[in-house]
């Protein structure tokens, strides 16, 4: 018989949580003056769709803790398959969206692979790395090239390979082409190589690997290496009203918030940025709720990263370690990059905000990830051994041959025979 205490965190669904309705409140602010123009609601349709992907989030969410996290460990190369899969399938068969293959799906049911690859990375590179052996200090010397071919070379591409699979999806994302999403998962996997035992110098290789291509990356896309060098100039006739309009409105939204901000409802930002509800939303938290709301904002995603890099030290396994370290890393990332978007001191290279960008691949990706970082709290079952009766060991009697049982007694806690 097994018995299992199930142990779940409240901070971390608590502020999951309160970031989600922080999220519903500043997409519904942001939208809803779109939305009068349009259709006369004034309900934005991000914030309905953010509703809908709601619940169906909480209900993944839910699922997702009730699997052991053992099981997530055998599912993990499943899972990283059908990641793969997907993101071959919505270049292949996804339909355009401003000029973006990025999605598959029908009408407001569409979803965006790419969301759901981070936590797939997080997944399977925690599941390898919480096996992985040391390599040896010492390797002996091998007789030819065949016997170092078999003995060196094959092992050592075996140990890369994992970083590899993760290089294919970052290069199947970036082609749709979707590049923040693409370094966000690079830059969570290089965060996985602390814990996971990558030798310093296998990390410094991979750094000046990624670079590489993420120059290339950017130089093989015009508009990507003129939003790169029109940035420092972004204040200048030629560029506020072309390359850096997104960023020059976001950051006059947010200087313009101050401390207490203007007001809710009552900002600027909503009617003149394209993505106020996405990538820019930190612009109409800025503006409307001042310094103030931004650093609520932050506070809460911090306690998340926090709580969730806390928590991985305290985990039952390895693989839960690396799991909670993952998601936090992957979510502090992604909020420090928005909001530096969000401020101008980075190019637009569109990331959303957790929880709080209007998205539902993304809400559905998160909620996933929280359940699962409950299920890595989740101590494995231990075994329960059916209690013995206790036996007094059989004495002899010594006026007979018979096997006589001797009475075993114990006291109460007053010390009287019972």
């Amino acid at each position: 018989m097994t018995r299992t205490t199930r142990k779940y965190d409240p901070w971390i669904l608590g502020l999951a949580l309160a970031a989600t309705v922080l999220g519903l409140l500043f997409i519904f602010d942001a939208g809803y003056a779109r939305a009068l123009q349009t259709d006369g609601s004034g309900i934005p349709p991000e914030f309905k769709s953010q509703v809908l992907f709601l619940f169906i989030a909480g209900l993944g969410a839910w699922l997702a803790s009730r699997i052991r996290i053992e099981k997530w460990k055998t599912l993990s190369k499943f899972v990283w398959i059908i990641n793969l899969i997907l993101l071959v399938l919505v270049l292949v068969a996804g339909h355009k969206l401003n000029g973006a293959k990025r999605w598959m799906g029908v009408g407001p049911l569409s979803i965006q692979p790419a969301e759901f690859a981070k936590l797939a990375a997080v997944i399977y590179l925690a599941a390898y790395f919480a096996d992985r052996k040391a390599w040896p200090s010492k390797i002996k010397p091998q007789k030819n090239f065949g016997l170092r071919f078999d003995n060196v070379w094959v092992p050592k591409v075996k140990r890369y390979m994992p970083a590899i699979w993760v290089a294919l999806s970052v290069i199947l994302i970036e082609i749709e082409p979707d590049l923040g999403t693409g370094a966000v998962i690079a830059a969570t996997a290089f965060a996985m190589f602390l814990p996971g035992g990558v030798s310093r110098k296998s990390i410094f290789a991979a750094i000046l690997i990624a670079s590489i291509g993420g120059a290339f990356a950017v130089y093989k896309e015009p508009y990507r290496l003129q939003r790169f060098i029109d940035h420092p100039n972004r204040w200048t006739t030629r560029n506020i009203d072309d390359t850096e309009f997104q960023t020059v409105q976001a950051e006059l939204a947010i200087s313009s918030g101050g401390v207490g901000g203007v007001g809710l409802g009552i900002g600027r930002a909503k009617h003149v940025l394209p993505a106020t509800t996405t990538d820019f939303v930190m612009a109409t938290v800025g503006e409307e709720s001042g310094l103030w709301g931004s650093l609520g904002i932050l506070a809460v995603l911090g306690g998340l990263v926090f709580r969730l890099l806390l928590l991985a030290h305290r985990a039952p396994s390895r693989f839960g370690m690396l799991v909670l370290y993952g998601v936090g890393a992957w979510l502090g990332i992604q909020t420090c990059v928005n909001m530096m978007m969000a401020n101008a001191f980075l190019p637009a290279i569109g990331i959303p905000l957790p929880f709080i960008s209007s998205g539902g691949s993304s809400l559905v990706a998160l909620w996933l990830a929280i359940g699962v970082c409950q299920s890595a709290l989740v101590p494995e079952p231990v075994k329960e051994e059916k209690p013995s009766k206790a036996k007094s060991p059989p004495v002899r009697d010594k006026w007979s041959s018979r096997t006589a049982q001797v009475p075993v007694y114990t006291t109460n806690y007053r010390g009287r025979l019972r």
